[in-house]
C-alpha cells in the first residue's frame, strides 16, 4: 500500500499571515502608545490643575495694598521698564500664582508680560484683560490699579477650567509693542474675541489699539475699564472684571 505524501508547507501562507498580523500589531501599538500618551498628559494636566488650585487666593483688600505698593513704587522708579515687567513675571509665575508666564523683550530694555488660562475647547479663541504701562507722572497712579487689579483677578482664577483662552496681558505703551502683541497673534493663529483695556485708557490709546489689533475688521468687542481710585473701588471693579472675563471666555 503506498503510503500518502505528507502535505506540503505552503510558505506563501505565513508570508500572507505575517502580512495581516504585523500592521495589525503596528496598529495595535500606536493605539497603546497613544493611549499611554494620553494618559500621562492628563495626570500632568491633573498635577497642575490641583497645584493652581493650591495658590488661588480671593481677592481682597490686602493683596490689592500690598501689589499696589509694590508697583507704585516701581512705576516711580528711573528703571520702571525693567523693573515692572521682572516683578511682574515673578508675581504671576509657577510659584506664586501657578502661570507659565511668557516674556518677550523689545527694545529700550521694555518687555511684554503676558500669562494665560488657555481654554479647553476653543484654545485659539482669546479674551484678553490688558493694561497699558509708561512711566508718564500722569499716569502712574491710574496704571499701578490697574495693573493690580488685573494680578488680583489673574490669582483669584488660576486653575480655573474655561472654554476660550483667557489672557492677562501688561505691555508698554507703545507702538512697538502692539505690533509684536498682533504678530503673535498671527502666528499663533489666535483670534481675539473680547479685548478688556484697563485703566482709563485715553482715545488716543484706544485708537491705537483698534487699528493696530484690527479690532472692527475682526469682530472684536473692546471695552475700556474705568480708572479705580484707591483700594475699595479697585475691590469692586476687580470682582466685576472677573465676572466679565469668566463669562466671556466661557465654560468647556
Amino acid at each position: 500500500m503506498t503510503e500518502a505524501a505528507p502535505p506540503q508547507a505552503d510558505p506563501g501562507r505565513w508570508i500572507r499571515a505575517a502580512l495581516v498580523i504585523l500592521p495589525a500589531g503596528t496598529i495595535l501599538l500606536g493605539i497603546a502608545s497613544f493611549g499611554i500618551w494620553q494618559w500621562k498628559k492628563d495626570q500632568a494636566a491633573d498635577r497642575s490643575f490641583k497645584y493652581a488650585m493650591a495658590l488661588r487666593q480671593n481677592i481682597s483688600t490686602a493683596g490689592i495694598e500690598r501689589h499696589a505698593g509694590i508697583l507704585r513704587q516701581a512705576l516711580g522708579k528711573a528703571d520702571w521698564a525693567l523693573s515692572i515687567p521682572a516683578f511682574l513675571e515673578s508675581t504671576m509665575g509657577a510659584e506664586n500664582m501657578g502661570y507659565n508666564v511668557r516674556r518677550v523683550r523689545l527694545g529700550d530694555g521694555q518687555s511684554i508680560i503676558d500669562a494665560e488660562l488657555t481654554g479647553k475647547t476653543r484654545p485659539r479663541e482669546m479674551v484678553i484683560a490688558l493694561v497699558l504701562y509708561n512711566g508718564g507722572a500722569g499716569k502712574v497712579e491710574a496704571t499701578t490699579l490697574a495693573a493690580t487689579e488685573l494680578l488680583s483677578v489673574a490669582h483669584e482664577v488660576t486653575g480655573e477650567s474655561v472654554a476660550r483662552s483667557l489672557r492677562f496681558a501688561v505691555i508698554p505703551d507703545s507702538a512697538d509693542a502692539l505690533q509684536n502683541l498682533k504678530e503673535g497673534l498671527r502666528r499663533d493663529d489666535e483670534r481675539v474675541m473680547h479685548l478688556f483695556v484697563l485703566g482709563a485708557p485715553d482715545s488716543d490709546q484706544m485708537a491705537r489699539v483698534k487699528e493696530v489689533l484690527e479690532t472692527e475688521s475682526k469682530g472684536t468687542r473692546v471695552v475700556a475699564r474705568p480708572a479705580t481710585a484707591g483700594v475699595q473701588e479697585t475691590l469692586q471693579s476687580a470682582h466685576e472684571l472677573k465676572a466679565l472675563l469668566i463669562d466671556a471666555a466661557g465654560r468647556p
